[in-house]
């Protein structure tokens, strides 16, 4: 009888061992399907945390253009103007001997419908209130295109500090004329209709 279950045991481990092989997929199977060198992990790597960037350093100037005596959109009877649409001024800061006599010279946006324009200046190096001043550059319309302040189109109009102005993040200061900008029709005082 002993005889006869050590050879019934070996069969039964026999047996066992051929089931396993033919359920479980073996180590050698899996290794040539998925190799080691193609894998790859299944989550993402995680994004550099938001607050890393830190945008380059800037200037904000802004302003409104008007159109001197037209009741256009917009029109503000104390002021006799109206917002003046696609409008542009120029800033210019002039150099002095430390950075070698350079001119920066910058055009606005065009005004949105409101008139409002905004120059970024990022050669802040360049940029000092004192220096900088604010030209009218040109009016969507030659029936508004006179100058009228500043009335001569070679004087700029100076720089004053925004103090009412939130800065934006990474911004050095927020800057506006001293006073309005404005054209006015021509001689033959047409006002433009929008």
């Amino acid at each position: 009888m002993a005889a006869s279950l050590k050879v019934n045991g070996a069969v039964l481990a026999t047996v066992a061992v051929i089931f396993l092989a033919a359920v479980l997929p073996s180590h050698a199977s899996t290794m040539v399907d998925e190799p080691a060198a193609n894998y790859k992990p299944a989550a993402p790597a995680p994004p550099p945390p938001a607050s890393s960037y830190t945008p380059p350093p800037f200037v904000v100037v802004h302003g409104v253009i008007y159109c001197k005596s037209c009741k256009l959109r917009g029109y503000n009877s104390g002021m006799d103007a109206s917002p003046l649409p696609n409008a542009t001024v120029s800033l210019v800061c002039y150099g002095d001997e430390e950075s070698g006599y350079r001119v920066l010279n910058q055009t606005s946006t065009a005004a949105d419908r409101n008139g409002y324009f905004i120059v970024m200046v990022y050669d802040v190096d360049m940029f000092d209130r004192h220096t900088c001043r604010l030209y009218l550059r040109s009016s969507p319309t030659p029936l508004c295109a006179r100058p009228s302040v500043p009335s001569n189109p070679k004087l700029g109009l100076t720089l004053v500090r925004d103090r009412a102005a939130t800065a934006p993040r990474g911004a050095r200061g927020v800057y506006h004329a001293r006073t309005a900008l404005m054209y006015a029709p021509g001689a033959g005082g047409k006002c433009p209709l929008y």
